[in-house]
């Protein structure tokens, strides 16, 4: 009898500990019990709008919850230190989305399942880092530039090449941007180099300490350089196309240019996590995002480029052709591409180097 009791005992022992397993396995779930879906990204980027989250919570009956972070190599972090089968959807861009794949960190992605991926500019749907083995593991969403902003104002002249940064006659009138990846890609646009793979750093780190010669600072935030320009100190610089959009709506007389000798493009992405435990939502939240309605409705209120072609029908023609929005524009940019870490030592190593002359 005891011998049975015992056996029964841990019968319902077993039971219990599988119910247990089956159910912490399935979903993630708040305390009032609805699904919950978790997202990692920037802070204020887009899809942490509190009418946009309550509009997709409403439609799905889902809590969505974001997790911010401080750069793409804590993102990185994340995922490799618990966030597998955690969190369900992060926003990778081109600096560690392959190793994101070689890890197995994030899932494939089904593209037929998002309604509005058909709508994505073909050049987005074929960046490299994007995918493995003809298996996509991340879905563009939003994009935008880095080229020469400059005050209307102040320069009357036609400004159609990155050396305005190298012009004697804006002395201590131009700002760069501190940033090791930008500088040494926009020295190489200067010098004709290639800006993802150039020849010959030693010509890149010359051109860069004769930049500062005339350079009225090094910026850092959008918001330094709005500041700068708003108080006149300065007249032309390295600016992202999203911040000279939002200063133009702002009332600001800025100018946005694509560099004849081209700029730099970034992309950011939409992934799932692997072994997210709400992939369907995950899906379904991914195209959300890529809507005409959010994408349009993000552009108009300052955002970056939308990936969706069915927005630029709607938005004013003379904003899409100063801001680029467009495939001639897409096909002048060099998109940031995956860089190992000894690379991106070398870079930075440079560029502190340069600064300290």
């Amino acid at each position: 009898m005891k011998k049975k009791s015992l056996g029964l005992a841990l019968l319902f022992i077993l039971l219990v500990v599988s119910a247990i397993g089956c159910s912490s396995s399935s979903t993630t779930t708040d305390k009032d019990g609805k699904k919950e879906l978790i997202v990692v990204n920037w802070k204020d980027y887009g899809s942490d709008d509190p009418e946009v989250i309550k509009e997709f919570e409403e439609k799905y009956k889902v809590k969505v919850t974001h997790q911010y972070m401080a750069s793409e190599e804590e993102l990185l972090t994340k995922l490799r230190t618990g966030g597998v089968g955690k969190i369900d959807v992060i926003l990778p861009n081109a600096s560690i989305l392959p190793i994101a794949i070689e890890e197995n960190l994030i899932e494939e992605i089904d593209s037929t399942k998002l309604s509005n991926y058909k709508n994505i500019f073909e050049q987005f749907k074929n960046l490299p880092e994007n995918s493995k083995n003809n298996k996509i593991y991340a879905v563009p969403w939003v994009w935008g530039s880095t080229g020469i902003a400059y005050n209307s104002e102040d320069i009357k002249e036609e400004v159609n090449s990155v050396n305005i940064l190298w012009d004697e006659k804006y002395k201590g009138k131009i700002a760069f941007r501190d940033d090791f990846n930008d500088a040494v890609m926009t020295a190489a646009l200067a010098l004709g180099q290639n800006p993802n793979s150039p020849t010959n750093l030693n010509e890149i780190k010359s051109k860069l300490i004769d930049q500062k010669q005339l350079n009225r600072t090094y910026w850092k935030t959008g918001d330094e350089f709005s500041k700068l320009f708003a108080g006149k100190q300065i007249s032309v610089g390295l600016m992202w196309s999203g911040q000279a959009a939002a200063m133009k709506k702002n009332g600001e007389p800025i100018t946005y240019v694509i560099p004849k000798e081209g700029a730099i493009g970034w992309v950011d992405n939409w992934a799932i996590v692997k072994d997210s435990k709400n992939q369907d939502l995950a899906l379904k939240f991914i195209d959300f995002m890529l809507s005409s309605k959010f994408q349009e409705n993000w552009v108009n209120s300052g955002g970056p480029n939308p990936v969706n072609t069915e927005v630029t029908k709607n938005l004013d023609p003379e904003f899409v052709q100063q801001m680029g929005i467009n495939e001639e524009t897409i096909a002048k940019l060099h998109f940031i591409s995956y860089h190992s870490d000894a690379e991106k030592k070398t870079w930075n190593e440079m560029w502190q180097e340069v600064k300290a002359k």
